[in-house]
């Protein structure tokens, strides 16, 4: 398993110049890593690799500049594009599996039974499909994974300070890791507001 500090060394390292290329060692890590998550989930194939960082640079070429030093550090920018259009490429392949011409109703009879007599689509598939189905579901499983990669992908890039608060907010209460640390609420409070900076320019708002 690849550690943070492997992946993202030089996390909690000062802003980088406004000047230097978007496309750096930083960003082209963050990319393989990307594409070889995606590679790893249904409808894509390790082949699949290369066309999706070519997709996942081009995406941070063209918004380049947009980044603002101002509004957050380099890296926040960049791991928030990039996840953004890694989410985009697993949305276009789900929509590209959809067959309109293999849909059936949930109503249609597959088979029939003596006793109960005819038998539906909708008896025959489990409740988590027909929740799916029904748009009662809230994540399939691929999704959670990947949301999963995500917030592990923005806790590695964090400073180091943030990234431990993030892992202790997973299990422990406000109150037990300020007294943990023996620092003020008020304190602790500041920290939590910039890790959910963090968050919301990875797009990942909901998580904290």
């Amino acid at each position: 398993m690849t550690s943070p500090n492997e992946l993202y060394p030089g996390s909690g390292s000062p802003a980088q110049p406004e000047n230097e290329p978007i496309l750096d060692g930083f960003a082209e890590r963050l990319i393989r890593h990307k594409a070889r998550q995606l590679a790893r989930l249904p409808g894509f194939t390790w082949s699949d690799r290369d066309c999706i960082e070519q997709e996942l640079r081009l995406k941070l070429l063209k918004h380049a500049a947009s980044y603002d030093p101002q509004q957050g550090h380099r890296h926040a920018f960049v791991t928030a594009l990039v996840q953004r259009q890694a989410a985009n490429v697993l949305r276009a392949k789900r929509a590209e599996k959809r067959d309109h011409r293999h849909v059936h109703s949930l109503s249609a009879v597959v088979a029939a039974d003596k006793e109960e007599g005819p038998v539906v689509l909708a008896d025959t598939i489990s409740r988590r499909h027909l929740d799916a189905r029904l748009g009662r579901a809230t994540r399939e499983e691929h999704e959670l994974a990947a949301l999963a990669m995500d917030v592990h992908d923005v806790i590695a890039s964090l400073p180091p300070e943030l990234g431990e608060l993030a892992r202790r907010l997973k299990t422990d209460s406000l109150s037990q890791i300020a007294r943990d640390l023996g620092i003020p609420r008020t304190t602790l409070a500041d920290r939590v507001r910039k890790l959910r900076r963090y968050f919301e320019q990875a797009g990942l708002r909901d998580y904290l």
